[in-house]
């Protein structure tokens, strides 16, 4: 009974015919659009409806949204049309087949192999970039041929399995299956590092390998000996002409030093790494002169192969980079990851700051594996910068600022094993803090190497974990005072109370302070603030640097005090007054750089507010918002700190203001603190490496400070021009000039938006 219903089923299905038009199921998705359909129905009206409906969001206001409650994800993901080319990545085209018949036992000229090498060289920078494999490398049907199945050994490799051996494998064919070999290894050391370290996932790098192995059951040294062997079969071949043949084999030895770098990079004791990428940038030039001798191969490329790599997503099309882009973030990543090295070579903690930071500010910042190598130097295995212990760091920046030549960092303390012994009570509090204060400190350094945009979001999280730190030092500080012995300064006109010295906490509230300037400076970068809201921030700038500066003159009081002490001593060796003469040089450094900071913002502050008077910047609309709530929102992220306080919003709308100045008074102010800033950045440019603190990215930080300069004189010159404009223009008068903000990348200094002056007639 059942065996004649199933003959009865598959007889009417052997009767569909497919081909038939009037019954053919994909007709609906041909594709030209169906015709509108012809309502006749009494009870439904027709009517054009594009005049009201364009009327009608024209009443709407910017920003304003209209959401129906009811059209909820359901009804959004019913409306995508399945077989609908952008979303259904099964969709064929009519005779289209589901993959690739691409045949690889075809012959290829040396010219082809150089345009496939060059094209996976491109998609290989466009992964670096940030793109997926699927959408780069892996669109390449011989990347692909050679992942699948996964081959365990160089003999499992062959692009077309009836070589069986490379005696009938052609030259040309073996010389890009030594490419290939050698660059999906090098993507494998690359994605292996990145993910590793700290990174953001489809925003800086894209490490998906779609369920494939990137050749990790093949030994790096087989696949290097394979381009080498391939490099000098390619020597001694007669078959290729003189120019095609160099090109060849600048090629295979690029990638085997590639290779050969990126597996080096991975060590952070090795002396050679630097010299690997400089090597590796020696192939570019060539390289770039060659690429004339390839020749195109579009086929051996296909955006089908997502199709076996990630079905339930849509197709997405093959990413095209040009080969001088390619180039040119090649030869940066190159140059950027030679310079990252140089990192391993410590001089002391506050040079190894300003090196991650300047580094980390490079234009263009450094590609996301250079980052990753950066993080990898400084925090690999736990060990700091490859043989140093974060004790070491730590201790070295406590003395450095704080704590010169005290008995705190002593190490002869953890020696000491008698409970009441004040040695050990000291060394069991200073354990407590280090245990607390190194997490914070390496969460600083990690944020640091992240992108520009994490970086300022990361700080507005950290700089909460800082002042909780402070508090928690300050208890530690108020229970060392019992064992230190610290004799207090008694200065009635400074304090009623005994002031103590309070070393923790002030080490870090220093921190503190200086990441919340560098979370306003990077907003002026990041372009986060309205023209309008320049001058407050400008203004809340010079409040943080000054608070810092502040501070600095009150641990420079301490540590001045202590060194006059230790020069009286003469059981003080001599290597131990020296500690004092750092500690006072670098509270000196940065008082200095603090001084030019905080005139600067408050010349560009003062400046600000006179353009706004003279409506020469403009608020735009913003029917949603006030002042008042802006201000909230740019101060969350210091709201929760305890220390400096928030200033109120009218307090500062007053103080920015300043109604009781005239613009002429507002502007000499403004000229005033841009010599004065000016000054001082003079001064600093003049310093050492050693003397500023940046050993090892002095050139950067010296270039660096030389754009703060610039910005600061073309500062003076729109002060200048703004106040001869005002004179012109009289007390009740408007100045016949407009005002130009460039954008961020476009100044002098992304962190110093100077106005330029325009005249108008």
């Amino acid at each position: 009974m059942s065996s004649n219903g199933s003959d009865i089923v598959s007889q009417e299905i052997a009767n569909l015919d497919i081909n038939d038009g009037a019954r053919d199921a994909f007709a609906m998705y041909d594709s030209a659009p169906p015709p509108a359909p012809k309502l006749k129905s009494k009870g439904v009206i027709a009517m054009d409806m594009t005049a009201e409906f364009a009327n009608a969001a024209q009443q709407l206001d910017v920003g304003q949204l209209v959401k129906d409650p009811y059209f909820t994800l359901f009804e959004s993901v019913g409306a995508l049309e399945i077989m609908d080319r952008k979303m259904d990545s099964g969709c064929l085209e009519p005779g289209e087949t589901m993959e690739d018949e691409y045949d690889f036992s075809q012959s290829l000229l040396p010219e082809e192999i150089i345009g496939i090498i060059d094209q996976l060289l491109c998609h290989e920078m466009a992964w670096h970039m940030g793109y997926p494999l699927a959408q780069t490398i892996f669109t390449s049907l011989y990347i692909d041929k050679l992942l699948s199945p996964c081959p365990l050994s160089i003999q499992q490799t062959y692009f077309d399995t009836r070589h069986g051996s490379s005696i009938h494998e052609p030259l040309t064919v073996r010389i890009l299956r030594a490419y290939c070999l050698g660059l999906i290894k090098t993507c494998s050391y690359i994605n292996n590092r990145v993910k590793a370290e700290h990174f953001y996932e489809e925003e800086d790098f894209v490490t998906h390998t779609f369920n494939r192995s990137l050749l990790e059951g093949i030994e790096h040294d087989d696949i290097f000996q394979f381009l080498e062997e391939t490099t000098r079969l390619l020597a001694i071949s007669d078959d290729v002409s003189p120019d095609v043949k160099k090109a060849l084999d600048c090629r295979l030895r690029f990638r085997a030093q590639f290779l050969e770098t990126v597996e080096v990079a991975d060590s952070s004791t090795s002396d050679a790494i630097a010299q690997h990428w400089k090597t590796l940038g020696e192939f570019l030039p060539f390289l770039k002169s060659s690429s004339k001798f390839g020749k195109p191969s579009p086929f051996s490329f296909s955006v089908k192969i997502q199709r076996k790599l990630a079905s339930t997503v849509p197709p997405r099309p093959i990413v095209q980079v040009s080969q001088e882009s390619s180039f040119d973030h090649l030869e940066r990543l190159c140059r950027d990851a030679a310079v990252a090295v140089e990192v391993l070579n410590y001089y002391n903690s506050q040079s190894l700051l300003t090196f991650v930071i300047l580094f980390q500010g490079r234009k263009p910042q450094p590609s996301v594996y250079v980052r990753t190598l950066l993080q990898h130097y400084i925090f690999a295995d736990m060990i700091m910068l490859g043989d140093k212990s974060i004790r070491h760091i730590l201790d070295d920046d406590l003395a450095s600022t704080v704590l010169p030549n005290h008995k705190l960092l002593d190490r002869d303390n953890d020696d000491i094993e008698v409970p009441h012994d004040l040695r050990h009570q000291m060394a069991l509090r200073m354990e407590t803090f280090r245990a607390r204060a190194a997490g914070s400190y390496l969460d600083l350094l990690r944020t640091i190497c992240q992108n520009r945009c994490r970086i300022r979001r990361s700080l507005c999280h950290t700089i909460v974990d800082w002042d909780t730190l402070q508090l928690d030092a300050e208890e530690l500080d108020v229970e060392l005072r019992d064992f230190t012995m610290e004799a207090p300064i008694l200065d009635q006109q400074i304090s009623t109370e005994p002031i103590y010295s309070f070393p923790l906490s002030s080490w870090a509230y220093f921190y503190k302070l200086k990441q919340m300037e560098w979370i306003v400076q990077m907003g002026f970068e990041l372009e986060t603030y309205q023209q309008d809201e320049l001058a407050g921030m400008y203004w809340y700038l010079q409040y943080l640097v000054r608070t810092r500066y502040r501070h600095l003159e009150r641990i420079r009081g301490f540590d001045v005090r202590g060194f006059a002490a230790a020069r009286k001593d003469p059981k003080v060796p001599s290597n131990k007054i020296l500690e004092y003469t750092r500690a006072v040089s670098f509270i000196d450094f940065s008082s200095m750089e603090a001084a030019a900071t905080y005139g600067f913002a408050d010349s560009l502050s003062s400046l600000f507010t006179v353009l706004s008077r003279l409506s020469l910047i403009k608020s735009p609309p913003r029917p949603y918002s006030n002042d008042s709530m802006r201000y909230e929102v740019r101060m969350k992220p210091f709201l929760g700190i305890g220390l400096p306080e928030l200033v109120p919003f009218d307090e500062l709308t007053r103080t920015i203001m300043q109604p009781e100045e005239s613009n002429l008074d507002l502007l000499k102010f403004a000229s005033e603190c841009a010599v004065g800033a000016k000054k001082g950045f003079e001064v600093l440019t003049k310093l050492s490496a050693k003397d500023a603190y940046c050993q090892g990215s002095h050139e950067s930080w010296l270039n660096n400070i030389k754009a703060c300069l610039k910005a600061c004189i073309f500062t003076s010159i729109t002060i200048a021009s703004v106040k001869k404009a005002v004179e012109v223009a009289g007390i009740d008068g408007r100045p016949k000039i407009k005002i130009e903000i460039p954008p961020s990348g476009k100044g002098y200094h992304d962190w110093w938006i100077v106005p330029k002056v325009v005249p108008v007639s």
